[in-house]
């Protein structure tokens, strides 16, 4: 076979051109430019969504054969959401980009850095490439418990800690306050310890969705046999993915709620179950793009947050569907850091642009970045703005004097 007639074979295969007319359902109007994080800290047309789609629509004429340039402009990408969430012509842009980078992945012109990746999910189970018996370490400074304690039988909520908050020490206090929170709320939880597994997202988000599936059915099985009610993540990617992912790409049965902290927590406040005491502190709140825009949660972080008393609350110009990305999402920081790092500080300077005391967010990922880029331009805050996952900000109300 000739290298012309295998580029034909492989295009007429694409996943993408399945999707033909969604493609061609832009307008090349460029409203998506003045919005996507990439375009706004690069001036670089070409990973601009309109630019990727562009890219792709050369591809299915077959002006342009998957190249590694191509690939390098697909995966500069938060994806955030933010140009399916804006795009006029109601194209479902992030669709697209995901059915892309899995054609990608097939024709092997991905990123080989995320070779890497895929060998630490593989191998290990979880995206640092620690032993996943060290999954609750974390546990090990919580008083008056022993992490044995949390490995259950079974448990009417389950908590899915995630990889972050299991093996980054700078996270551990997210999922230290969850539990503090949980034991002072006489909530049965339990943990899954090292029996769970990533959640796949970094694959899914790679183009790598059927490496992804022995995650989701793993975690699925291992969640049921618990006999749990309800499943808790902290991870805004986590949750996206258990919501609206595993029901794709898993034949395994969820016969159990999924929610995210926040959710519950509100739960627990509105049922009187833990008491919030007054905190006299100016506040703002960043929307994850994975909890926000892509999978519609806005009010819960929003509601607990203006449920401590004393809280002054200060919404970001752009909040909610229009809240500016991190820079942490999309693998974008495992091939591009200088690019994620602009972007972090872009949205910091909007944090601080707030002036307020503290920056509360609902993802480990975004807590993790904008507290890096906040400490790199403190010399153009006004004061000390402290960050915090909306669970620590209710652990430290409820032992408030």
């Amino acid at each position: 076979m000739t290298d012309k007639n295998k580029d034909t074979k492989t295009r007429d295969k694409a996943r993408i051109f399945k999707r033909y007319d969604d493609l061609f359902n832009c307008s090349r109007c460029g409203d998506c430019m003045s919005f996507c994080p990439v375009y706004k800290n690069t001036n670089d047309e070409a990973a601009a969504p309109r630019g990727k789609l562009g890219l792709i629509e050369a591809i299915s004429q077959g002006k342009l054969d998957f190249t590694k340039k191509v690939s390098d402009k697909i995966y500069t990408c938060t994806m955030c959401g933010y140009c399916d969430s804006e795009c006029p012509s109601g194209v479902k842009i992030n669709e697209l980009f995901e059915e892309m980078r899995q054609d990608l992945v097939d024709n092997e012109k991905y990123p080989r850095a995320l070779d890497f990746l895929k060998r630490r999910l593989d191998e290990a189970y979880n995206v640092t490439f620690d032993t996943n018996e060290g999954r609750i370490d974390w546990t090990k400074q919580i008083p008056d418990s022993k992490p044995e304690d949390f490995i259950k039988d079974s448990a009417e909520v389950i908590y899915f800690v995630g990889c972050v908050s299991s093996f980054s020490p700078r996270t551990f206090s997210i999922p230290r306050a969850i539990v503090k929170i949980f034991k002072r709320a006489d909530v049965d939880f339990g943990l899954l310890g090292d029996e769970e597994w990533c959640c796949g997202f970094p694959l899914l988000s790679s183009g790598m969705k059927s490496e992804a599936k022995k995650l989701a059915d793993h975690n699925i099985v291992k969640i049921r046999e618990k006999k749990a009610k309800i499943l808790i993540t902290s991870c805004p990617s986590c949750y996206h993915t258990w919501k609206h992912e595993y029901p794709k790409i898993s034949s395994e049965k969820i016969d159990f709620e999924i929610m995210h902290i926040s959710q519950y927590i509100l739960n627990l406040i509105n049922d009187g179950k833990i008491k919030l005491n007054k905190l006299d502190m100016r506040v703002t709140y960043h929307d994850p793009c994975d909890l926000g825009r892509n999978s519609g949660v806005y009010g819960e972080p929003r509601k607990v947050i203006e449920a401590i008393p004393g809280i002054e609350f200060i919404e970001l110009a752009a909040n909610r569907n229009l809240a500016d990305c991190c820079g942490g999402g999309g693998n974008l920081e495992s091939l591009d850091v200088g690019l994620s790092e602009k972007i972090a500080r872009s949205r910091a300077r909007e944090i601080i642009g707030a002036d307020v005391d503290i920056l509360v967010s609902a993802c480990q990922q975004c807590e993790r970045t904008l507290a890096t880029a906040l400490k790199k331009l403190k010399k153009e805050a006004k004061r000390k703005i402290k960050v915090r996952d909306v669970a620590e900000l209710v652990l430290e109300s409820m032992d408030a004097e």
